[in-house]
């Protein structure tokens, strides 16, 4: 009965047949599941069998094999790697070396090389399957923290206040470097945000990892207005960055479109080597989108910021007369404005989303102007929409929501939130569930958390959890996997490298603290 699963991945069918024969004679105990004849084919194949071996050769058509085993690195896949080639030149040694590439033989290598290469690798695998029980801890791990944090580290972004130290821990966590990125927003052709309200978060999700799973690594935010991807961005030129970056998005765009029945256009915004840039990118990306056609990809431009210098100015004092409730003098601006509003392509679209921001910042930024904020940018973004009159119409309606009785409803908002987490901080809850438990956007709720509270959702929900983890070491004698569970985690070593953190001493330290001091 084999004992170990291997994929041969070789552009060469003479060599993948050779390989294969030589494996089957001398190993009976390994399984050869596939064979793959390039790149792509073999991050799909090694997705599908997750193979104990691959034997990969390096110059194979579309992904190359390096490019193949570090995207699959990043994703977890825990197969041990040989690099096969006839290149032994120090530029692939050198990346092989730093993926931690498991062996290295040339073409032709001889025989018995290989077979030793092979039968070592095989005793690697036994050494690591006795301790498959704390690796399958680890796994359990990822599958339950990855979403709650990917969702973190994505509103981060939307506020302009990158996660980094989230973020740092999820590429260790998915052994991924990030070098440069890019953020790119996805949104529908017709119909403005309506267009992805009415379609499932989870469909969407499932959908763009099919689209994209095979091709990049990446994080991504499914919201009522957009897929919001971060796009971890190979190290090279920028034009050929950008080239891989618009064939990625494209190819995701013509795999969504028959799927969802809702065709797609995309946004990108400015290239950078440092996560904390990834905001910026952000809402360079929705810049970006101003100028992207039906179903096209268009990318950042430099001179889009001046556009957003001047629109920020013009946002400014029109919000002043917005709190003013000066109507007359709004009307008088925007006419003034007009031309430049129906001349320059995104216009409107650009001092609206800066006036946006202002307001954002504000005591008065409630659910009812936040509707309006986003009901008028999807109308400025229709085809053939007159942005003028739309942003009269916009401005004197937040003028009249600014005038009206009331406020506070952000402390509504966060108190509701608070009051759901204390009585469901048991289950698996995530900022998306408690969002739309309380009927506000997660990006809205992120934003509120972080200027009433000071802390993010996961910090909030992480101290609520361990205030009740305190109190059932101290009350109780229950154990730490039932405390864990009491307690919203289903992991228990997870639990306990949280409450150590947290806390700054173990359960037990806890409890033998406590028994002390009651004697």
């Amino acid at each position: 009965m084999p004992q170990y699963t291997m994929i041969i991945a070789d552009d060469e069918e003479i060599e993948r047949k050779a390989l294969r024969l030589l494996v089957q004679k001398e190993f009976p105990e390994i399984e050869i599941v596939a064979l793959a004849e390039n790149g792509t084919d073999l991050v799909a194949q090694a997705q599908k069998w997750r193979p104990d071996i691959a034997i990969v050769d390096v110059n194979m058509p579309g992904i190359n094999g390096i490019d193949a085993i570090d995207l699959l690195c990043a994703r977890g896949v825990g197969t041990r790697f040989i690099i096969n080639t006839a290149y032994d030149e120090f530029e692939y040694v050198q990346r092989a070396l730093a993926l931690k590439i498991d062996a290295y033989i040339l073409k032709p290598e001889k025989r018995d090389v290989t077979i030793a290469t092979i039968r070592k690798l095989c005793r690697q695998i036994d050494e690591q399957r006795r301790d498959s029980r704390s690796q399958k801890q680890i796994q359990d791990l990822f599958v339950q923290i990855q979403p709650v944090m990917e969702s973190e580290i994505m509103y981060s972004l939307f506020i302009g206040e990158p996660a980094a130290g989230s973020f740092d821990t999820y590429c260790e966590m998915h052994a991924v470097r990030f070098e440069a990125g890019a953020v790119a927003a996805l949104v529908p052709v017709v119909g403005g945000a309506g267009g992805l309200r009415s379609q499932d978060k989870a469909v969407l999700r499932a959908a763009l990892d099919a689209a994209l799973g095979n091709s990049c690594f990446y994080l991504a935010s499914v919201t009522e207005s957009n897929l919001c991807l971060l796009l971890f961005v190979p190290v090279r030129p920028e034009p050929e960055q950008r080239r891989w970056i618009a064939d990625v998005l494209r190819v995701a765009v013509d795999k969504l479109n028959p799927s969802l029945q809702l065709p797609l256009r995309a946004g990108v915004g400015g290239i950078y080597a440092r996560f904390e840039l990834m905001g910026r990118s952000y809402q360079e990306s929705l810049l970006s989108l101003i100028d992207a056609g039906e179903e096209g990809v268009a990318f950042y431009r430099r001179e889009q910021q001046d556009r957003l210098s001047r629109s920020r100015t013009a946002a400014e004092a029109l919000v002043g007369l917005a709190r003013e409730g000066n109507l007359q003098r709004i009307g008088a601006e925007l006419n003034t404005l007009a031309p430049r509003l129906r001349q320059e392509p995104g216009a409107a679209v650009a001092l609206w989303t800066a006036a946006g921001e202002q307001l954002e910042h504000t005591a008065a930024a409630r659910g009812a102007l936040r509707a309006q904020l986003e009901r008028t940018a999807a109308e400025l973004e229709k085809p053939g929409a007159d942005g003028a009159t739309l942003l009269r119409e916009g401005f004197y309606r937040i003028a009249a929501l600014l005038a009206e009785e009331g406020g506070g409803e952000e402390e509504t908002y966060v108190r509701q939130a608070l009051r759901y987490i204390e009585e469901h901080y048991a289950s698996e809850i995530s900022l998306d569930s408690v969002a739309g438990q309380i009927g506000i956007s997660p990006f809205y709720l992120s934003r509120l958390f972080k200027s009433e509270q000071g802390e993010t959702f996961v910090e909030c929900l992480t101290r609520v959890r361990m205030a009740a983890a305190v109190r059932l070491a101290k009350e109780t004698r229950l154990s730490i996997r039932e405390i864990a569970a009491r307690t919203g985690y289903g992991n228990p070593t997870y639990f306990c490298r949280v409450f150590k953190k947290h806390t700054g001493s173990t359960i037990g330290d806890l409890r033998e603290q406590s028994r002390k001091k009651r004697f």
